[in-house]
């Protein structure tokens, strides 16, 4: 049995540079991505990112969750730079992906990230086979599904494809179906642990960069003790009724924050240590931290 699980979060690392790409890759909302990368570039820079890599290196965790946005307009070579930094961190057994509105930015996109991705996505090899009729292939075999003895790590996909202007996210019926299966098929002493790109309740954003089906997954919450997402940019931490939410802002930018959580058994459940780090000059310091206890079958 697992009596001490140590994971690591991270988010939005917007890891790729798009210096070169030629112009004819570059249509319709990618123009528009285009533009928001040339603004945004001196605030995503590879080298935060690779000082928090440098920084988590030794904590030795079982497990990176990284909720989404790896790249930042869904190009086929951005997911295949995105894949070697991925191969460059840690072994896919230790590393978690779920993905966000940027990595499926474009109708080409999820091909390109199945393949490049796969074995980071944890998805079943037939997942295709067994979608529900007239579902997107990019929700196809989501949640993801990761079990650690009695911790389990559920992951969703709330990206897809979106309108210029818009950068919300979905989960659809059938995916929070699964979900729902899942959590029910659960053993009542497991705690439960939801990634996923976009904020899981409503109201956390507006309509634009919402997650437009949050209403419907949160009655599935109750059966979730932790949930972590990125999108925002920001580091927060709240919650709703018995489940913990967090989230981490970017991984690229100047504080290039990463949540680390210790959980060990206690009497009554887990004993959760979470600490918020961030980068201030040359050294990662705690920013936050909490200690809680998740009692799943109480």
């Amino acid at each position: 049995m697992c009596d001490t699980m140590r994971f690591i979060h991270i988010s939005d690392p917007h890891l790729t540079d798009l210096t070169g790409v030629p112009s004819k890759a570059i249509r319709g909302k990618r123009r528009l991505g285009h533009l928001s990368w040339r603004r945004r570039r001196h605030r995503h820079l590879r080298a935060n990112l690779d000082a928090l890599c440098a920084a988590f290196s030794e904590l030795r965790p079982d497990l990176i969750l990284v909720t989404g946005d790896l790249v930042h307009i869904g190009l086929p070579e951005e997911l295949a730079a995105a894949a070697e930094w991925l191969r460059d961190l840690r072994s896919s057994a230790q590393i978690l992906v779920t993905p966000g509105n940027h990595d499926l930015y474009g109708r080409d996109s999820w091909s390109a990230c199945r393949s490049r991705w796969g074995d980071y996505l944890h998805l079943p090899r037939n997942s295709a086979a067994n979608a529900d009729a007239g579902e997107p292939a990019w929700w196809a075999g989501f949640p993801s599904h990761l079990r650690f003895d009695d911790i389990h790590v559920y992951g969703l996909n709330s990206g897809l494809p979106t309108p210029v202007g818009f950068a919300a996210g979905e989960l659809g019926a059938p995916q929070r179906r699964r979900l729902a299966d899942l959590l029910a098929a659960a053993p009542a002493q497991a705690l439960n642990l939801l990634a996923l790109h976009h904020p899981p309740l409503p109201g956390v954003m507006g309509k634009r960069r919402a997650l437009r089906d949050a209403a419907a997954l949160q009655p599935l919450l109750g059966g979730v003790h932790l949930a972590l997402h990125g999108h925002g940019h920001w580091n927060r931490s709240y919650g709703l009724g018995g489940v913990r939410i967090f989230a981490t802002g970017s991984a690229s930018t100047k504080h290039a924050p990463f949540r680390l959580f210790d959980i060990q058994r206690a009497a009554k459940g887990f004993a959760v240590r979470m600490e918020l780090r961030t980068k201030d000059g040359a050294q990662f310091n705690l920013a936050q931290a909490e200690e809680f206890i998740v009692s799943p079958a109480g």
